[in-house]
């Protein structure tokens, strides 16, 4: 294996992950809010903050796994609005639950690992980006 080969590998395959992570949450939040089928009323009692934010922390899971593929430096940054996002969405989800507000006993655990796993993402995009042996495969690109 050539020096530099596992960490375009490693960011490959964390950014494939990225992606399948960035569709599902699209295309889930996309069928509540729009109401496909009967999502909306087999999701219960939303909290639209939360699902707003994760709908569009989705698409920038997206963005930011091109990116990844491509070892752009701007995918720290895409992945930091995700991140920003989600911390709006659980200060929108505490201030839901002080209201006295329904919700699903599921977004409580569903946030919290969202955010972890997005910061885990975070963390590994700025790893690849700015490893040296990445650092030299793309300095080598035509």
């Amino acid at each position: 294996m050539k020096r530099g080969t596992g960490t375009r590998r490693g960011a490959a395959v964390t950014a494939a992950v990225m992606g399948l992570f960035g569709l599902l949450t699209v295309v889930a939040g996309g069928a509540v809010l729009f109401n496909v089928g009967d999502a909306r009323a087999d999701a219960g009692s939303i909290v639209p903050v939360v699902l707003w934010m994760n709908f569009l922390a989705g698409f920038l899971y997206l963005v930011a796994a091109a990116g990844l593929f491509g070892l752009k430096p701007w995918t720290v940054r895409v992945l930091l609005v995700a991140v920003v996002l989600l911390v709006i969405a659980v200060i929108g989800f505490v201030v839901h639950l002080a209201s006295g507000e329904a919700y699903e006993q599921r977004t409580a655990f569903a946030l919290p690992f969202r955010l972890l796993v997005t910061l885990f993402l975070y963390a590994a995009a700025r790893y690849f980006v700015r490893s040296p042996a990445t650092l030299r495969a793309v300095d080598r690109k035509p």
